[in-house]
């Protein structure tokens, strides 16, 4: 399946001024709660400018909020359909040493058929912030399952500044 056209459509660089465009890279993701309600598991990964990346740890850079993100196996495959964003568009500053909250909203599996949901345990997400860099693997550790079938129980996220 073809990555979302969201992601591709990221505005340059150049529009931002001299401030950078974050990388994926550029933050350390990491699980950071979780709950559930009305039938969705509502699972927080705190994403953390590190300095490790692309843009220098002294330097602002710029996030999107288009991201892919999709569920992976314990085989590192893609599982079910990419995540849809919730809330507005646009960017935002991520200052140095800054923090993102990524929140993924991920249906009930259960509340479908099963031999149309086609449930799969799956270990983690693959997190892009564009469409030419590698994503990156975040482990999950709430022995979670997605429908492998891209058209129910479509994930859904939200990236907003953490604070």
């Amino acid at each position: 399946m073809a990555v979302p056209a969201v992601v591709a459509a990221a505005p340059p660089a150049a529009a931002q001024g001299s401030v950078r465009d974050c990388a994926v890279s550029d933050f350390a993701i990491v699980e950071s709660g979780r709950g559930a309600a009305a039938g969705t598991a509502h699972i927080e990964f705190t994403m953390t400018r590190t300095g490790e990346g692309e843009t220098p740890a002294q330097e602002s850079c710029t996030l999107y909020r288009y991201v892919g993100l999709n569920w992976v196996d314990a085989g590192g495959e893609r599982v079910g359909a990419w995540a849809e964003r919730e809330g507005e568009g646009g960017s935002f500053t991520v200052e140095p040493e800054g923090a993102v909250l990524l929140t993924v909203a991920q249906p009930n599996p259960g509340n479908y058929d099963p031999q149309v949901c086609e449930p799969t345990p799956v270990t983690g997400v693959e997190v892009s912030l564009y469409v030419a860099e590698a994503p990156v693997h975040v482990p999950t550790g709430g022995g979670d399952t997605a429908c492998a079938n891209p058209e129910v129980a479509v994930p859904r996220y939200r990236i907003e500044p953490s604070g």
